[in-house]
C-alpha cells in the first residue's frame, strides 16, 4: 500500500460512512442474491463506490484522487470483509499502486484518472512470497512494440476486471504489463471459487501484440514487493471485519437460542469457546493495526508486518467462522444463513496470494536476514 497519510481525514467517519452504505446496499440478503446470480461484479454498488471516492483514496490528486494511504484503505477493505461485499476494490487498487510505482507520467495519465472513477476495474497477477514464478513470456514485436504468449491463471477478480496488470519472463529478467481485454481482443475465461463472492479470471494469449506503451518501466521486483504487501494488509483487513461479524452474529444468536430454558450462551462449554474466539480476534486484530500503522508511516519493516498479518488474520477468521457454522447447529448450516457466507470468504482468504505456511517462511527469513 501507499504510505499516504490522513491529514483531515476523520478514520471513524470513513468507517461509519462505508459502513452504512455497506449495511443498505450489500446486506446478507442482497449478496446471498448476487451470489445465486452468479455474478461477476454488482455494479450498482461498484457506481455507489465510485461516486463516494473509495476507489479513489491512494490514487495521486494530480489524477483525480485523494492521495490518501494505508489507513484509510485498510478501513474500506475491512468493512468489505464486515459485509462480504461482492466488490473488485483490491484488483482495481493493486492496479493504481503499480501505476504510482512503477509507470510513466503518460501511463500514469491514461489509466489512473479512469481506476479512480470506478470506469475500470483491476486485475493482477498472483504472487506469492518468495515466489515470481509467471507462465507468460514478453518478447519484442513488430514496429517497437512487444508480444505475450502464455496463461495468465488465478486472477483475482479477473472476470469483473477491465484491465489486467501481468507479471511476464522477459529475458532473463522479468517485466509488468498491461492488458486491456475488450480493447485487446482477449477473453478472460470466469473461474469459480468456493467464495462465490469473488471470481478468479483465466487468459490464454498467443502472440498478443501490445504497444510498448503497456510495459511498467519500474523495477518488476520491487513493485511485486510492494504489490505482495499491499494485498497481504487487505486481506488481513478483509478477514479482521469478517471474523468480527461473524462472531458478532454468533453471539447474538447464543445470546436468544434456548435450551432447557435458558441462553445456550450461558453454557459453559460455549462460553470457553467464545472466550478463546475473542482472544484471537484481540490479537490479529492488534497485529493487523500495527502492520497498518507501519505502513502508513513508511516503516522499512512494514511489508514483514503485513505478510505476518495476513498469515495469522486469515487463520483466525476461518477458524471462527468455521466454529460459528457449529455454534449455530443445523440453522448455520443452511444456505439462507450468512454463515457460509464468511465461511467460504475466510477459506478463499487464506489461500489467496499463497497460503499461510508460505507466509510464515517468508516471514522468518526476513526476520533472519534483519538480524
Amino acid at each position: 500500500m501507499s504510505d499516504g497519510h490522513s491529514d483531515g481525514m476523520d478514520l471513524e467517519a470513513l468507517r461509519d460512512g462505508v459502513r452504512a452504505v455497506l449495511t443498505e446496499q450489500a446486506s446478507h440478503e442482497k449478496v446471498a442474491a448476487f451470489t445465486n446470480a452468479e455474478g461477476v461484479r454488482d455494479e450498482p454498488l461498484w457506481s455507489q463506490a465510485a461516486e463516494l471516492g473509495w476507489l479513489a483514496l491512494s490514487a495521486d490528486e494530480a489524477h483525480g484522487g485523494l492521495g490518501l494511504g494505508s489507513s484509510e484503505l485498510a478501513i474500506v477493505y475491512e468493512e468489505l470483509g464486515r459485509a462480504v461485499a461482492p466488490l473488485p476494490v483490491l484488483g482495481t487498487m493493486l492496479v493504481v499502486e503499480a501505476l504510482a510505482r512503477g509507470g510513466d507520467a503518460a501511463q500514469q495519465a491514461a489509466w489512473t484518472p479512469r481506476l479512480a472513477a470506478g470506469e475500470l476495474a483491476g486485475a493482477m497477477s498472483m504472487l506469492t512470497p518468495g515466489d515470481r514464478t509467471t507462465r507468460l513470456t514478453l518478447s519484442a514485436g513488430a514496429d517497437g512494440g512487444v508480444t505475450l504468449d502464455g496463461v495468465a491463471a488465478d486472477l483475482l477478480d479477473g472476470a469483473a476486471a477491465d484491465i489486467l496488470l501481468l507479471l511476464a519472463r522477459e529475458g532473463e529478467g522479468l517485466s509488468w504489463v498491461l492488458v486491456e481485454p475488450a480493447l485487446d481482443g482477449v477473453v478472460v475465461e470466469k473461474v469459480a471459487t468456493v467464495d462465490r463472492t469473488r471470481r478468479l479470471g483465466e487468459v490464454r494469449f498467443d502472440r498478443l501484440a501490445l504497444p510498448a506503451g503497456r510495459v511498467l518501466m519500474g523495477d518488476a521486483g520491487q513493485i511485486a514487493d510492494a504489490l505482495l504487501a499491499h494485498a497481504a494488509l487487505a486481506l488481513a483487513s478483509d478477514a479482521r471485519g469478517g471474523a468480527n461479524a461473524v462472531f458478532e452474529i454468533t453471539l447474538d444468536y447464543l445470546k436468544t437460542r434456548e435450551q432447557f430454558g435458558k441462553p445456550i450462551g450461558s453454557f459453559q462449554a460455549l462460553k470457553h469457546r467464545c472466550a478463546d474466539h475473542k482472544i484471537a480476534l484481540v490479537a490479529s486484530g492488534a497485529l493487523v493495526a500495527e502492520a497498518v500503522a507501519r505502513m502508513a508511516s513508511g516503516h522499512p519493516a512494514a511489508g514483514r508486518y503485513a505478510l505476518a498479518a495476513k498469515a495469522l488474520a486469515t487463520e483466525v477468521y476461518a477458524r471462527v467462522a468455521q466454529d460459528a457454522v457449529q455454534l449455530h447447529g443445523g440453522i448455520g448450516y443452511t444456505w439462507e444463513h450468512p454463515c457460509h457466507l464468511y465461511l467460504k470468504r475466510a477459506k478463499l482468504n487464506e489461500q489467496l496470494f499463497g497460503g499461510p505456511a508460505a507466509y510464515l517462511d517468508r516471514v522468518t527469513d526476513l526476520l533472519l536476514a534483519a538480524a
